[in-house]
């Protein structure tokens, strides 16, 4: 080494930006890898679920799920239901909630939303609709999250 220059360090990598988890509750194995697939795609980290018991307590287990989607016709808990269940828990963070069926009534839609959920989409869905509506509910998730602090202060 020469007298101007100064000492290097061992080079250590970026740190990968943390993933978002987003938990995939639907039954239909095609459906579910479709979704994940998407997700991967996109940055996320899916956690599947098959059933609404396996979706419960995913949630109830990693606080770190903040968006959900769910089928509303999955076996055990309906994801109507695991929605009702996160809507009445008193700790935890707040989970973006979107059910994800191939009822397609106005009628349905407006139950779901009335029942908790925050968004709806009926199957099948276009992908840049998903991610477009995901985009919605991470926007949302910050809102909630308040203002991120000055880093000039």
């Amino acid at each position: 080494m020469k007298a101007n220059e100064a000492p290097q360090e061992a080079a250590q990598p970026p740190k990968a930006p943390k993933r978002q988890k987003i938990l995939v509750a639907e039954d239909n194995p095609v459906v579910r890898k479709g979704l994940n697939n998407f997700l991967v795609k996109w940055g996320y980290e899916p956690i599947e679920a098959d059933n609404g018991d396996t979706a419960w307590n995913a949630l109830e287990t990693d606080p770190t799920i903040t968006i959900a989607i769910l089928d509303w016709n999955i076996p055990g808990l309906s994801g109507m239901q695991v929605c009702q269940r996160i809507r009445m828990r008193a700790a935890g963070p707040y989970v973006y909630t979107v059910i994800f069926s191939a009822r397609s009534s106005i009628e349905e839609q407006v139950l779901a939303l009335e029942g908790g959920a925050d968004d709806y989409l009926v199957k099948p869905a276009k992908p840049s609709l998903l991610r477009a509506r995901l985009g919605v509910g991470q926007r949302i998730l910050s809102l909630l999250a308040g203002p991120k602090p000055d880093p000039a202060k």
